[in-house]
């Protein structure tokens, strides 16, 4: 039998999060890529494929608790 020649792609995703203190989502975005392209470990492919995926300001530590205690205080 003959053997025949196949070209076969594999793709994988990973993901990577960060979490950056910054002014605006802009700035974010623009720190969070600053740390990708930094990062030794990260190959150049993956970082030139990357993309953002989302983007959220996040409550530091302790603001929820002041959030409820406000409510609380509400009622």
């Amino acid at each position: 039998m003959k053997t025949k020649k196949y070209e076969v792609e594999i793709t994988g995703t990973t993901t990577r999060t960060y979490y950056i203190t910054a002014e605006s989502e802009d700035k974010a975005e623009d720190l969070a890529l600053a740390e990708v392209d930094a990062d030794w470990q990260i190959s150049k492919a993956w970082k030139q494929n990357s993309e953002l995926s989302y983007i959220e300001e996040v409550k530091e530590e302790g603001e929820e608790d002041s959030e409820l205690d406000k409510l609380n205080q509400d009622l």
